[in-house]
């Protein structure tokens, strides 16, 4: 097998999951390589994960440039991805993206190799894909907008004017991208939320799919037994530090909460000045602090005496909120996260409007919270690499 993703060269969810992923299936038995257009170092999670076995096509690629010459950069990328899957002649490939399943769909009229992709953060999350503004798109714009309050701050409405050029390649890609998604031999999801847009968007039933750590991960007996909430009450943020996360969002309605407490903000990303800013002109700034990034060592010690995991991110779903569930922490998260699969016997997770006031009063009244218990044990089981591993080989 192949696993196809076009970065691995930061620290972070999609990275862990291809990572995690392969090494889970080859503890199945099959023999996975993971292929990439980019490639650092820093992926590897200070060396936790070993990159040597990766095979990189290196390409150049700016995600500053503009639509039209990164979208012809990414395509840039098909005949070195040819090459390696002619070499390795896999019985199956897979990818994490809807852009990257374009490429196995002409490498699979070339070829007649299997792919099977995962739709890991669907085109409405993300301001700078502007696919859903396309004819193919456009029509459910209103539906899929109204379904979750983050699509607000980033589909535009009514949609943008794009110049001739660019709405010309947009259509292009956008059929492309239906094209090949239709054209998979399975689809996956990380949530329902996903599972229904691409039902909607593609016509194809997809396979709810997802994990967040190994089985020995879980802390049985936190979770079981888990201790009372702290005085002053330690809240911590793990994220990418960029709009995405809302991470200004948690500092506003900390400093306007008022619970004695702490927050720790833990990750690195653009908009980290501004966020320094932001905790500095507030009346609670002492009470702020930013780690910036940290090893998995400093990370779980953080975790180990945090009382609550606080996640305003626009997702449907992310992995370091699952991983505090695994720990036993309770959890404020934005209305976005889909909790659906969780069922109504999952304690300790509130899901909260992404407004200042609604997550003031979630922090102000932590104590209230059902803290996590045994019953939570059996749906973290179903999100471990090993059960994932077995769910994408599947026939």
């Amino acid at each position: 097998m192949l696993w196809f993703v076009s970065s691995l060269e930061k620290k972070g969810g999609g990275e862990r999951f291809v990572l995690e992923g392969s090494n889970a299936i080859r503890s199945h038995g099959h023999d996975v390589r993971i292929v990439c257009d980019r490639l650092n170092d820093a992926a590897s999670f200070d060396g936790r994960y070993d990159l040597t076995g990766v095979l990189c096509t290196a390409q150049d690629y700016d995600p500053k440039a503009g639509y039209l010459s990164r979208t012809f950069s990414k395509i840039g990328g098909l005949l070195a991805l040819y090459r390696v899957v002619r070499n390795e002649r896999p019985d199956l490939v897979i990818c994490q993206s809807e852009f990257d399943t374009i490429k196995l769909f002409v490498l699979s009229k070339l070829m007649r190799v299997k792919y099977r992709t995962f739709v890991f953060g669907q085109m409405f999350q993300f301001k700078s894909d502007i696919s859903k503004y396309s004819s193919v798109f456009r029509r459910h714009l209103d539906t899929v907008v109204s379904s979750r309050p983050g699509y607000r701050d980033t589909v535009m409405m009514p949609p943008p004017r794009l110049a001739a050029p660019v709405r010309l390649v947009n259509e292009a890609v956008s059929r492309l991208k239906r094209r090949a998604l239709r054209s998979a031999d399975r689809v996956f999801a990380v949530s329902n939320q996903v599972k229904w847009e691409v039902s909607l968007l593609y016509g194809r039933d997809a396979h709810v799919c997802r994990a967040a750590f190994d089985e020995s991960y879980i802390d049985t007996r936190t979770i079981s037994a888990p201790r009372p909430v702290a005085e002053p009450v330690r809240f911590v943020s793990v994220c990418r530090l960029t709009e995405k996360k809302r991470v200004d969002l948690t500092i506003r309605a900390f400093s306007t909460a008022t619970v004695p407490a702490l927050l720790t903000i833990i990750g690195c990303g653009p908009e980290e000045a501004r966020l320094h800013e932001l905790a500095a002109a507030g009346e609670r700034a002492d009470s702020i602090r930013f780690l910036g990034a940290v090893s998995d060592e400093e990370l779980q010690a953080e975790l180990a005496v945090a009382d609550c995991f606080i996640s305003m991110d626009i997702a449907d779903y992310n992995i370091s909120v699952v991983e505090a569930m695994g720990k036993g922490l309770r959890v404020l998260v934005a209305s976005d996260f889909d909790l659906s699969e969780f069922g109504s016997d999952f304690t300790g997770v509130r899901s909260v409007e992404p407004e200042e006031s609604a997550l003031s009063r979630a922090m102000d009244s932590l104590e209230t919270m059902a803290p996590p218990s045994a019953t939570n044990l059996t749906v973290l089981r179903r999100l471990t690499w090993q059960h994932m591993a077995g769910e994408c080989v599947a026939p």
